[in-house]
Order: structure tokens, then sequence, then C-alpha cells
């Protein structure tokens, strides 16, 4: 390849020669012929000597680039190898011992949970404690740089499939540890949400590390109590094991409780990864109760909204004959009673098909919130020698209103058309509609708002054709029923502008938050309980105010129009009391998932075969060869003076 310019100029250079002095005809006598082969020589050697700087040709022997040096320092050499001062010792040792093996200057980054430029002078003061192995920053760098890449790791990175695309010549170095028993906690499932009483199941799933271990005990604590235990089977090396309890929902007076699972194993060498927590929001009422009386598929598509987008938990029941009742779900068969009497208790209630249907009789507690929602009568099947059209309407606006924020960004102009049950004439419009597009627009959904009752009214069916047609009009349908699902939660006693997203959180991970009202900026303000009120539960609040914090902070949530989720940055490990406008919650981030045991992702070797890149001075980059051609024409035109010629 380094041959190829030089090959081009010579060939540029002899083309020139010939074109000025191969043509004519051949001059007589000896000197003469001579004296024209001299011309011709000197012109071809400038010519050749300015194509190759202009093709960039190499003035000397090609030499290998420098590889990119990509340190590991994620936490997990630390589970491998111990963390008392004999290891940080080895560990910095065994790494300077790596790097002697390569020039001072060659480039050197640390990669963990970010990519960072470093010195071989930083690699004394350094430890395994990145809450994360990321390798992609390591390839897109060294490709950029055409150099190849050296990873120095212990194997456990999070993306390992990035490392096919290292540029020819990479190569990873694995450090060598010793193999310890470890048993972690790698997941727990819990409910989102619990109303008091209600039972539920608990599924934790175990994973061993590099050698098999021996029988254990597994145990749940609600709010530090136990709440049940099991035996923990041995497991193989790197097998996983998935246990599930039962739990009864506790009541709390604070609204929320700390679900922990707590392992214990003889021989685990590893306390960090043996507990993992997650809190779990506790009302007295459920949460939404969705009912129809003509189920179709605008039900299961609302249902998606309503239970994952927003994440409310849902009880829904269908009614799919006169008096047969069935759970959705799992079509058990249930009572109209039992229905009549879930829904008087129900914080939200959303009534589908007949909207005269009542929960249980007068006296029981009544829905803080509730939606009517009245799906269109089905189409007149046409006659003999008849046409009949089911009337399309499409959405055309959204008025002013409490909603109006979140659904004046629709894109009306590209919606599919709906099928109104009639214009709703109760309330305060929210969403109107045209007949097949012209004529006057008439209110397709309307909230109302009495003696701290919220409603909300839709007509008409179809609406699920906008979530089953992909990209802007499913987000349309999110959005459309998701800002009415926030705006009826405030009515059910949910009035917090935002909320953490429910489920197992891991230092170095970005927290998860979603909207609750209207509000598209949310000031959160997080408060670190000390470490002895880690353990606690949420009912235990009083006592772990009285003691310091072990840390204040408070930042700017910032959701866009349409959408219901946002993310902050990751938070140290630790339980945080969380303050938005509305109501408290608490946070919880367990230790990193660095911390749990898996088999190693990278094996020492070749990661890219191929020749690493290298680098050859260029023509250009010298200053004789500019010389050198310049005096060469300058010879060329006085040898031709000399013989007469111009």
């Amino acid at each position: 390849m380094l041959l190829i310019p030089w090959a081009a100029a010579l060939a540029l250079g002899a083309l020139a020669a010939w074109l000025a002095y191969g043509r004519g005809p051949s001059p007589s006598g000896e000197a003469a012929g001579l004296r024209r082969w001299l011309l011709a020589a000197l012109r071809a050697a400038a010519v050749m000597l300015v194509a190759a700087m202009l093709f960039g040709a190499a003035a000397g022997r090609a030499t290998p680039r420098q590889p990119l040096i990509a340190i590991d320092r994620s936490a997990s050499a630390r589970r491998a190898a111990g963390d008392d001062s004999s290891m940080a010792r080895a560990w910095r040792t065994l790494l300077q011992d790596s790097l002697a093996r390569f020039p001072s200057d060659a480039p050197l980054v640390a990669i963990g949970d970010s990519l960072r430029d470093a010195t071989a002078d930083e690699v004394g003061g350094w430890l395994p404690d990145d809450a994360a192995s990321r390798v992609r920053p390591a390839v897109d760098r060294a490709a950029a740089l055409g150099r190849s890449l050296v990873l120095f790791t212990d194997g456990e990175v999070d993306d390992a499939e990035a490392l096919a695309e290292a540029p020819p010549g990479s190569r990873a170095v694995r450090w060598p540890s010793t193999p310890r028993p470890d048993v972690a906690v790698a997941e727990l499932s819990v409910p989102t949400a619990w109303t008091t009483g209600d039972s539920s199941e608990v599924r934790i799933t175990l994973t061993a590390g590099p050698l098999a271990t021996g029988d254990g005990t597994l145990a749940l604590l609600v709010d530090g109590r136990p709440y049940g235990n099991a035996a923990v089977p041995a497991l193989a090396p790197h097998a996983s094991a998935r246990i599930s309890l039962p739990v009864v929902a506790p009541s709390s007076s604070e609204g929320v409780a700390l679900v922990q699972a707590a392992l214990s194993v003889s021989g685990d060498v590893e306390p960090r990864n043996d507990t993992l927590s997650v809190a779990v929001d506790v009302g007295d009422r459920p949460s939404a109760v969705f009912v129809s009386t003509a189920p179709d598929l605008d039900v299961r598509e609302v249902l998606t909204v309503l239970r994952g987008a927003l994440d409310v938990p849902t009880r829904a029941y269908l009614r799919v004959a006169p008096g047969v009742w069935r759970v959705e779900g799992t079509l058990a068969p249930i009572s109209e009673a039992e229905v009549r009497a879930r829904a008087a208790s129900a914080g939200m209630l959303i009534v589908h098909g007949d909207t005269t249907w009542k929960p249980a009789a007068a006296g029981s507690a009544s829905p803080l919130a509730r939606a009517l929602w009245v799906p269109a009568p089905p189409t007149v099947l046409a006659r003999a020698g008849e046409i009949t059209r089911t009337p399309e309407w499409y959405v055309s606006g959204a008025p002013d209103s409490p909603l109006m924020a979140a659904l004046a960004a629709l894109p009306f102009d590209s919606l599919p058309p709906v099928t109104l049950a009639g214009p709703v004439r109760q309330g305060t419009p929210v969403l109107t509609a045209q007949l097949g597009k012209r004529g006057e627009a008439a209110a397709a959904v309307a909230i109302r708002e009495s003696a701290g009752q919220r409603s909300v009214l839709v007509s008409g069916s179809g609406w699920a054709g906008w979530s089953l047609r992909a990209g802007r009009s499913r987000e349309a349908f999110a959005a459309l029923w998701g800002a009415i699902f926030d705006w009826l939660s405030a009515g059910r006693g949910d009035v917090r502008a935002a909320r953490p997203v429910g489920g197992v959180l891991r230092a170095g991970e970005p927290v998860a938050w979603r909207r609750g009202g209207a509000d598209t900026v949310v000031t959160v303000r997080l408060a670190r309980r000390a470490a002895g009120a880690s353990a606690a539960g949420a009912s235990a609040a009083a006592s772990a105010a009285s003691a310091a914090p072990a840390g204040n902070d408070s930042l700017t949530l910032r959701f866009s129009g349409t959408e219901f989720e946002t993310q902050s940055p990751a938070l140290p490990a630790g339980v945080y009391d969380v303050e938005t406008p509305g109501r408290r919650s608490v946070l919880v981030v367990n230790a990193s998932r660095e911390w749990v045991p898996r088999a190693p992702a990278v094996q020492a070797g070749p990661l890219v075969r191929g020749v690493a890149g290298s680098d050859a001075p260029r023509l250009a980059d010298r200053s004789w060869p500019f010389v050198a051609a310049l005096l060469l024409l300058c010879a060329e035109w006085l040898l031709r003076r000399a013989s007469g010629q111009r």
C-alpha cells in the first residue's frame, strides 16, 4: 500500500517527460540526444516529486501505531479479589506490571461507568470502584484514532458485543483471579403498589459465582419485620435459582413500605450482594378498577396505558354476557356483587359501556375519581341494495382546559378517525372532533370536578386504531389516555407531581421518573437517610428523621409535552426521602450490579484479527522535497536556455 502513491507519481512523471520531450523528431548528433534525455529526466523527477507529495507518499518505513490501552475500573474486580489493603496493593502492582510492557507514550484511558483519559503516573492511585463496565466508548475512541485496542479487564463487561467492532489487531488481557464462593440476590420482583390486605407474590432470583455453593436461607423483610423465609438450594457455578414467597400487603401510615430480600449462605465471602430492597406504595384502596360491560379492543389498549406507561395498579372486570362476569387476564369467574363491592372501594373507577352501572349500594365509600366511557353503538347492517358507512369523526383540537398542555401537541391532521356515540354535553371539553372533518366541532372528551371528586366523560369507539398504527399515532394514544388518567390520579389522592418509577434500582443506573400531573418542570428534593435507617421501613420515618441525614440534594426534572417519563443521573446506594409538590416518596438505591457475580464475557486473546494500524512519515511533511523539486525545475530551465530552447 505504501508503494502505490510512489508508483502513481513515477507514472505521472514519465508521462510529463514524454509529453515534453518524447513526441518530437529525434535530434541529430550524440550531444543533442544526450541533452534531450537529461532534460526529460529533470522534468520527470520534478513532476514525480510534486505528484508524490500530492498523493501523500511515504518518506520512510512505516512503524506500528501505539495501541490505545483501556483499563477496566469496574468494581467487579474487587468482588473477585477481596476488598482489603493487600488486594489494593496487588491490583495496583498487577496493573503497573502490565503497563510496563508498553511504551510510556501509548495513550491510556480508564473505562467503567465513563471514559476518562489518564496517565501512567495516575495508575498508582487507582482502585476498581466504577458502578458499570461499558467498553463501547473505548472501542469508538480506538476506531477514531485508527489504533488497535488493548483491554485490561476481569472479563465481566456489560456490552461485550461491542468488542466485535474493535479495530484490527485489538486484544484483551484478563487479570488472574482466585475463585471464591459467592451467592447474590440478583433480582427482586414486587408489585409497584399494594392495597392493604391483598395477597401477592414476591419473586427473588439468586445467582452463584464461579464456585459451587452450599445450602442457605432467604428471608423476606417488610419494613424491617420478617414476612417469610425459604430454603436456598445448593447452586452450581454461575447457576441461578428463582424463589417465590407469598405476602399479604401490610398497612402503612406513611403510604410506602420497604421490601427487602436478605440472603444467608455459609461460606459466602461477599456481603454487599446479599440484600436487595425496593420501595412499594401502600394504600387502603385499590388504585384503579376498570369495569367494562361491553369489552372490545379499546379496553385492551387503554389498560396497557393504564398499567404500563403510567404504572397504575389496576383491576379489570369484564361482563361477557348478561350476569356473567370475568376477571380480566385470568378470565376467572366473579359475581357481580363482588365487582360492585370492589368498584366501590376503588380510588379510581373507569366504567366502559353501560354508564348507568353503579358500584355497591349507597353507604359504601364512593370512588374519588371516575371515568365514564360510552362506546359507539354497533354499525347498522346494510340491507340489500343499500350502502351503510360508519360515521367517521376526526379529532380536531384541544380547547383550553387543565389537559391542554398535554394534548395541544397531538398530530390532529394525521390521526385515524373514531366513531362517537354522540357529543359530550356535560363538563369542560378537552378534546373536540368533527364529522368527516367538516362542520362544527363537538366534544369527544370532557372533564368536570365537583366537591373534590373528578370525573372524565369519554364518547365513542375506535380509539385503539391510534395505538395499532405505529409512529406518532401510537404516541398520541398514550398521550391522550395518559393525560386523562394523570388528571384523574389527583382525584384519587396521589397528587405527586413526579414519582420514582417502581422497581429495583442500583447504583450506577439512571433514575427513572414518571410525571404525575400536567407540569413539565418539577423540582425534586432528595434527603438521604443515615446508614442505620436503610434497613428500616417507611413506618419508622419518625426515628429516621431524628437522625442526621447522610446527604441532601435537589434536581430539576423536565418532561416533554407528550412524554410522561424522564431520567436523572445515577445516585449512590442508600435510601432517599423524595419530596415533590403533592406528596413524599421513598427511593431505594441498591449496591451496584457490579457486585452480582456473572460468567466472564471476555476471554484473553485477540478480539479482532488483523494488522494493527501503522504510521509512516509523509513526504509532504518534509522540507527537502519542495527544495529538490524547485532545483530540478530550475536546472531544466537553465539547460533549455543553454541549448537555445525557450
